[in-house]
């Protein structure tokens, strides 16, 4: 466990990790704290977030751990940044301490990782093209973010997550096994309820990722995120690991099956840890479409290296917010505490994305 250091700006914790060691070198060396300690003794965690203005949590499982290391982050004055965007995790998150955090003056942003984050500035980005809203200002907000479309929501949407090569690490692999047994959730009508487990979706994000292909029901944190600041009659994110027909049909048959089968089988699953060449590898794209009737906008962003790419990004939430003066507080969404295009355009240059808008931006 580390000792503290009075002059600290962010603690990452779980920093023995892939992401969590990633992150403390994109965040900088100079005031960054790296800590270990168990999530579950709130004495330790007082001890190695004293002194703190921004805790990372890069310690999974998120299900196990955000709830006691947010509580202990806001409890020691800090702002507190988590690297996941599973549902279940952000839904509990959302519902038992939105207050908490607004009581505290401070921010609490799960969801930081590259599984919600990118998919819920692009659709806000978008949404503001669709809605012909511009939005000024410095890229972290100072004030509340108005919700978007709330005179006349768009009718839906979607993000898709694809993927070429995927490797995960052993972390973001127990998130996986963590939601068997579950149905994705969907923003439909302003109320959440579950989703088709193999709903399908035909998604292109571009040549490079083989054109169109299909994309299953995915348990993504946008779809809580982004009815924050955008109004939707529909809100439902996708998963597409492979450009193969016959195997998106399999794919699908398994998501169904998956739904049915008891949350203990999770514990028989055992991670691979692959090796940092094969997180190399990997290839994504998440692609963020929003219709408001016939009318319909597109932001694509593709990179390389999941675990690399969520690092990057929750580095530079948490420089972000080390740094910042008053603004909003309480648990926010990304589109809620930044700017979307700008926060964007920042990210892409800080993670090595690139993007492409639909509209020529």
């Amino acid at each position: 466990m580390s000792s503290p250091e009075p002059s600290r700006e962010i603690v990452v914790f779980g920093a023995a990790g892939v992401v969590g060691r990633r992150a403390c070198e994109l965040a900088g060396a100079r005031g960054v704290t790296r800590a270990i300690a168990d999530a579950h003794d709130a004495a330790a965690l007082a001890r190695v977030f004293a002194g703190a203005r921004v805790v990372v949590n890069a310690t999974g499982p998120l299900r196990e751990t955000a709830a006691p290391v947010l509580v202990a982050a806001l409890t020691a004055g800090a702002h507190y940044v988590d690297v996941g965007g599973e549902q279940a995790v952000m839904q509990a998150l959302y519902e038992r301490h939105e207050s908490t955090a607004r009581r505290a003056g401070l921010v609490a942003l799960p969801g930081a990782g590259l599984d919600c984050m990118i998919g819920d500035l692009a659709a806000g980005w978008a949404a503001a093209h669709l809605c012909n809203v511009t939005d000024p200002g410095p890229t972290l907000r100072t004030a509340p973010a108005p919700r978007l479309a709330e005179d006349r929501p768009l009718d839906e949407v979607r993000i898709s997550y694809v993927f070429d090569e995927l490797a995960l690490s052993a972390g973001a692999q127990r998130a996986l096994f963590g939601n068997v047994g579950t149905r994705p959730l969907i923003w439909r009508r302003d109320r959440w309820e579950p989703g088709v487990a193999a709903a399908a979706h035909r998604v292109n994000a571009g040549p490079a990722f083989g054109g169109e292909r299909d994309a299953i029901a995915h348990p993504g944190g946008d779809a809580l995120a982004i009815p924050r600041h955008v109004a939707a009659n529909l809100v439902a994110s996708y998963v597409s690991t492979t450009r193969r027909p016959a195997l998106g049909a399999l794919l699908r048959l398994g998501a169904t099956a998956l739904s049915f089968v008891p949350r203990a089988a999770a514990e028989l699953l055992a991670p691979y840890a692959p090796s940092d060449a094969e997180l190399a590898r990997t290839r994504f794209a998440i692609v963020a479409q929003v219709r408001r009737g016939f009318s319909a906008a597109q932001v694509v962003v593709r990179g390389a290296d999941v675990c690399r790419t969520t690092a990057a990004i929750v580095a530079w939430t948490a420089r972000q917010l080390a740094a910042r003066g008053a603004g909003p507080v309480g648990m926010r969404a990304p589109g809620e505490l930044f700017r979307c295009e700008p926060a964007l355009r920042e990210l892409a240059r800080a993670a090595d994305l690139t993007i492409e808008p639909s509209f020529g931006a």
